[in-house]
């Protein structure tokens, strides 16, 4: 959930961006989306555990999720500024932040499909190898 949260996870309000989300606030988004989407109990832990979606219902739920946290727009595609800000409110280092920043800014211009739940898969997917390769751990680095 960590790494979403930081990619919508990445991310606000559902209309407004807002400076400051808490842990506790995205995950009453998630489980919101969870009801909506029909995803299961397992696609709702995977998503907290930044394992890959294995059913479409699991990959619905992160587009869901994305999209309430505003840092998916109604197009399907990342909304960098928004996922940006709302990142600030979960890394807790200065230096991860930027780490991060860079992150959202290489899988920004990613083509990705116009199914937005595998469009919200594929960003989550390049987040985690772009947080990887810049030695982020969401467990860790992430609140």
């Amino acid at each position: 959930m960590k790494f979403l949260v930081v990619f919508a996870v990445l991310v606000l309000a559902v209309t407004n961006i807002r400076a400051q989300l808490t842990k506790v606030e995205a995950i009453a988004i998630a489980t919101g989306c969870k009801e909506e989407t029909g995803a299961s109990d397992a696609d709702f832990e995977a998503m907290l555990k930044h394992q890959p979606a294995d059913s479409k219902e699991g990959k619905c739920l992160r587009a869901c999720t994305f999209k309430k946290l505003g840092v998916i727009g109604d197009d399907g595609k990342m909304l960098k500024d928004a996922a940006v800000e709302l990142s600030k409110s979960f890394v807790k280092d200065e230096e991860k932040k930027k780490l991060v920043a860079g992150a959202i800014e290489a899988c920004n211009d990613l083509k990705v499909s116009a199914d937005h739940c595998e469009a919200a898969e594929e960003y989550g997917q390049c987040l985690k190898k772009e947080f990887d390769s810049k030695g982020i751990s969401a467990a860790d680095d992430l609140l």
